[in-house]
């Protein structure tokens, strides 16, 4: 697994040079991003949410920070999903970011590959403005690395005729509450 251990104290840095979309749009965002010269790019979580929202996690050391991962078939094809899941500070309640990736998409995969070969995952907590409130790291315990290979190996002999399609479809069909149940 690579090194990539935040060693620079506190953080503090900017996302303005971000397309305003990604900050704009709520949600959490996997991007590449050098944090640290010394590691080079890694895979950064960005979280977005308008400010209301995200001001609750400002100043707090922790927060409990799980995965969901399945696959599903669609009449267009497979939909590997991911759900990032956080306990909100306050009320411990379970907060909830859905990610939605081809299989068969080498440029998508490629990018939960990278974060599954990290040492740490990083998680940047912005608003709409791309104000940081706070950056987590948390140690990879998630097992993402075998989850692709299972998801690659299922997908092996299967095709997306087109993913629009089955990710409209898998979105009709299964809730974020369903998901979690499963």
């Amino acid at each position: 697994m690579r090194d990539n251990t935040w060693r620079n104290g506190n953080v503090k840095f900017q996302l303005s040079s971000l397309p305003s979309i990604l900050l704009e749009r709520s949600g959490l965002k996997p991007l590449s991003v050098v944090l640290d010269e010394q590691v080079g790019a890694e895979i950064v979580l960005l979280v977005t949410e308008p400010e209301g929202q995200v001001n609750d996690f400002q100043g707090i050391d922790a927060i409990d920070f799980f995965v969901k991962s399945g696959l599903v078939s669609t009449t267009y094809g497979p939909v590997f999903w991911l759900l990032f899941i956080f306990s909100e500070p306050n009320t411990n309640e379970k907060i909830t970011y859905e990610n939605v990736v081809n299989p068969k998409n080498l440029q998508q995969m490629s990018i939960y590959w990278r974060l599954a070969e990290q040492k740490y995952w990083h998680v940047v907590i912005a608003d709409e403005q791309g104000k940081v409130v706070n950056f987590f790291e948390f140690q990879n315990t998630y097992g993402l690395s075998d989850i692709i290979q299972q998801v690659q190996k299922a997908c092996a002999e299967l095709d997306v005729s087109d993913f629009l399609a089955a990710k409209s479809e898998y979105e009709c069909e299964y809730s974020v509450e369903e998901l979690l149940e499963m």
